[in-house]
């Protein structure tokens, strides 16, 4: 897997991205820093018509549109940033269910049952949106100097991100690349804004209009990436050298 160029490019793409968004929820939070990192994806449309030459099609224009109406909506009724942290017996939980899964996938193998790809990248997802969560306690515990949870936050995010790369390379050797991609950002993406207002004290407004509208942008951002990540993973698979 490292041997590919465009794997350690990723690789390294990753690791400025997760410190990106560690810096980005130092001062804005989680539910608008998630839906907001999918933004990269409209560079990769952006890049593969400018420098590939590659002709937009209604999926991804499709994808455009849902992402950047759903990214305006949140930033617009976004709550504010939070650093209140939710009780261990709720983190416990929340962080339990995402390790089960994370651990799915692997689970199932090991019973000698057959995997489908869409379930090994289920596993992906909800490997990444974990290290989404944990990027966020992270954050919260810079802000508080909390040297202890730091270094734990930062243990755990190693743990994770091994497991979603494992679960990312399988769900790609079993699977197309359009279908695996697409799970893995829409779960990203969606699965940290849902818990946000439970782990981080990110409630969302309590006027009704403006909680609809909100969730409004939330879907479309949940589309949006479903759109684009399909045909971003069509564009890479066919780059050279891929």
């Amino acid at each position: 897997m490292l041997r590919r160029p465009l794997w350690r490019l990723a690789a390294g793409l990753d690791v400025v991205g997760w410190v990106l968004r560690t810096a980005a929820l130092l001062v804005a939070p989680l539910t608008l820093v998630a839906p907001g990192m999918a933004v990269g994806l409209l560079m990769i449309m952006g890049l593969s018509a400018v420098v590939l030459g590659e002709r937009t099609g209604p999926t991804a224009l499709t994808g455009v549109v849902a992402l950047g109406a759903g990214v305006v909506l949140v930033v617009i009724h976004a709550p504010e940033r939070s650093v209140s942290v939710a009780s261990p017996g709720t983190w416990a939980v929340c962080v339990l269910a995402l390790a089960l899964g994370a651990a799915l996938a692997f689970l199932a193998r090991a019973n000698g049952r057959d995997v489908d790809a869409r379930l090994i990248a289920m596993s992906a997802g909800f490997a990444w949106a974990l290290n989404a969560v944990l990027a966020k306690l992270l954050a919260d515990a810079i802000s508080q100097g909390r040297s202890l949870l730091m270094a734990g936050a930062i243990a755990a995010t190693v743990l994770v991100t091994v497991t979603a790369y494992l679960a990312k390379a399988s769900a790609l050797q079993a699977g197309p690349a359009t279908v695996v991609e697409s799970v893995i950002a829409t779960v990203n993406t969606m699965v940290p804004v849902a818990l946000a207002p439970l782990l981080f004290g990110e409630d969302w407004p309590t006027d009704p209009e403006h909680a609809v509208t909100l969730a409004l942008g939330i879907l479309l951002v949940g589309i949006g990436v479903w759109a684009l990540s399909r045909s971003s993973a069509r564009l890479l698979a066919d780059a050279p050298g891929a």
